[in-house]
């Protein structure tokens, strides 16, 4: 169960552990991929949503085994979002440490690295192109772009106070 004290073997690296986190980081939050999201991911003000953009494959297929993106894209929000909200971390360095969980978690999955990470470049590549994004999420967190000073993202997405003030404000 996760929470509980470690019991003798826990105190080093565990897979099965990291499962258990990132199972309840999914039950944590509701994800909701009806919308353009830049950077493929992001979560709401409130850190109660998870937004992962609406033309994100949901699986990935290598070497005959099927994963679920999901999966890493949430757990990789969630700890990015608690660094942010919870211990005021700016965004690159919450999206460091949240690499690295998601990272953990790939790779305790079976996932080669190198397989995912091009896959996610492909993906980032692919939706920051768009000129605009028509159907942002209402309540999404602009903390990235505002830290990133991303103003055309912000254009992109119609926070065009957000993208002249610096603050968080979709209008």
């Amino acid at each position: 169960m996760w929470g509980h004290r470690p019991q003798p073997g826990e105190w080093l690296i565990n897979s099965g552990m990291l499962n258990e986190a990132a199972n309840a980081a999914i039950k944590a939050v509701k994800v909701v991929r009806s919308y353009d999201v830049p950077y493929v991911g992001s979560c709401s003000k409130k850190g109660d949503k998870v937004y992962i953009d609406h033309a994100l494959p949901k699986t990935l297929v290598h070497a005959g085994k099927t994963y679920n993106i999901d999966r890493y894209i949430i757990m990789h929000e969630v700890v990015e979002m608690l660094f942010e909200h919870s211990l005021k971390f700016q965004y690159r360095d919450a999206h460091q440490i949240a690499l690295r969980v998601e990272r953990a978690l790939v790779q305790s999955d079976g996932l080669p690295w190198s397989v995912y990470n091009r896959f996610c470049a492909r993906w980032i590549k692919r939706i920051g192109e768009r000129r605009h994004y028509p159907n942002p999420p209402p309540d999404l967190e602009l903390k990235p772009e505002i830290d990133e000073d991303d103003k055309a993202t912000l254009r992109r997405i119609g926070a065009k106070r957000a993208a002249k003030s610096g603050r968080d404000s979709m209008r």
